[in-house]
């Protein structure tokens, strides 16, 4: 059973909100569609940012809570992020290129190359303007590139020293942009020192927070059903949208009712760490496959979306119905799939294998497993030899599979 498969439920979920709010958004564009529609849109989609932002500062300091001040954390963590978020992201802005050069659209190679190592460039301050790179999406990665060097940076002190540092710098960081930019004012920021002081970069200090409470408080509880858990879930997010809808109708809104929307998004990032669900269930498992391939579907979707949107123009014209944004979302989740499976997953054990060549050896402490022993039970204590077993970078309690030796095995019958 996953422990985070609730998480990964979670993960499916943001994903499948920002991909919703851009088929509604795109379908906008060719069809009457009513102005408070593709406002909520945008929040959904916006709320999906939110709850990524979270998750991601929940996973990174429950998976490396053990790692602060051990040598080589760091760098493993550099690396494992690394080929976590920059092949694929390259290969999805490659495919924007190559389209953008096939319709006969500019491109500006100055932005792609600031794209490519993700370095926000700055727009002029006119109105609905924002910093996005040649890939739209890739906005969130520019945040969170910049939270895994602030992330490995504290790997290298004592885990309350680094926590400590991790949630103050941040704090400090949107402290000071609110001389460049009132706190109050939401608009989407134009310039270096705006977006990287946006207080939406507190997400992940939340994320942290959680993440270091669950480890702290071991809280984990087993629920049989998995229903409950996407009950409450629902819940919670329609709450969200009826709020919006309701009292703010328009982006941006106030900071008030943004932090609102944030105290939701967190809630439902407890709820999941908090309940731990029967793996075993087809509907869970299939959910949390889905959220393996988050990643793919949030950088590939809207590819998704555009070959749905043509093949849905052959059949049907350009007439609005509410049918084209789950054809297209199914479309797009089952691209995901494929890519996450075909394509993501090979690179990734590829490099991987890479890497652990120059990765530096750890030794394994020896460890006593229950086996049989000529058919009674017993014990095999094992202490393995000084080759060391490098991590997997995406699941530090497993081995990534390097050839190991033995060189003393003790058995004792029970």
């Amino acid at each position: 059973m996953n422990k985070l498969a609730a998480i990964q439920i979670l993960r499916a979920v943001a994903a499948v909100l920002v991909l919703v709010s851009h088929a509604i958004l795109r379908q906008a564009q060719w069809a009457p569609t009513d102005p408070l529609t593709s406002q909520i849109a945008i929040h959904i989609g916006i709320l999906g940012v939110w709850i990524f932002f979270i998750i991601s500062g929940f996973i990174m300091s429950y998976t490396y809570y053990d790692d602060f001040a051990r040598p080589g954390a760091a760098g493993q963590f550099i690396a494992s992020r690394i080929i976590r978020i920059v092949p694929i992201y390259w290969l999805a802005t490659a495919l924007e290129v190559a389209l953008r050069l096939h319709h006969g659209a500019g491109l500006d190679v100055h932005k792609l190359i600031c794209s490519l190592f993700f370095i926000p460039v700055a727009v002029e301050p006119v109105p609905m303007t924002a910093m996005r790179p040649t890939l739209g999406v890739g906005w969130t990665l520019n945040y969170e590139m910049m939270f895994y060097a602030a992330f490995a940076s504290v790997l290298l002190l004592s885990r309350r020293k680094g926590l400590t540092v991790l949630i103050a710098l941040m704090a400090g960081v949107v402290l000071t942009g609110t001389f460049f930019k009132p706190i109050a004012d939401t608009r989407a920021p134009t310039s270096l020192i705006t977006f990287y002081s946006d207080p939406i970069i507190l997400l992940f200090g939340v994320g942290v927070l959680i993440g270091v409470a669950a480890r702290w408080l071991k809280i984990a509880h087993t629920a049989r059903s998995h229903a409950a858990l996407l009950i409450v879930l629902a819940a919670f997010l329609a709450v969200d949208v009826t709020l919006f809808a309701a009292f703010v109708g328009t982006y941006p809104g106030d900071v008030e009712w943004i932090a609102a929307f944030w105290v939701i998004s967190a809630i439902c990032v407890v709820l999941c760490v908090t309940v731990r669900i029967d793996g075993t269930r087809w509907l869970t498992q299939r959910l949390v496959q889905l959220g393996d391939a988050s990643y793919s579907l949030y950088l590939f979707h809207f590819f998704a979306i555009i070959a749905a949107e043509k093949l849905w123009w052959w059949f049907f014209g350009k007439s609005e119905s509410w049918m084209f944004v789950p054809a297209s979302a199914v479309a797009a989740v089952l691209a995901a799939i494929a890519i996450h499976i075909f394509v993501e997953l090979p690179i990734g054990r590829r490099l991987r294998r890479i890497s652990a060549l120059f990765s530096p050896r750890r030794f394994v402490r020896p460890e006593t497993v229950r086996t049989p022993i000529n058919g009674m039970p017993g014990e095999v204590t094992v202490a393995w030899s000084g080759v060391a077993l490098p991590l997997e970078p995406s699941r530090p309690d497993v081995s990534s599979g390097t050839p190991f030796r033995a060189h003393m095995v003790h058995r004792r019958r029970r």
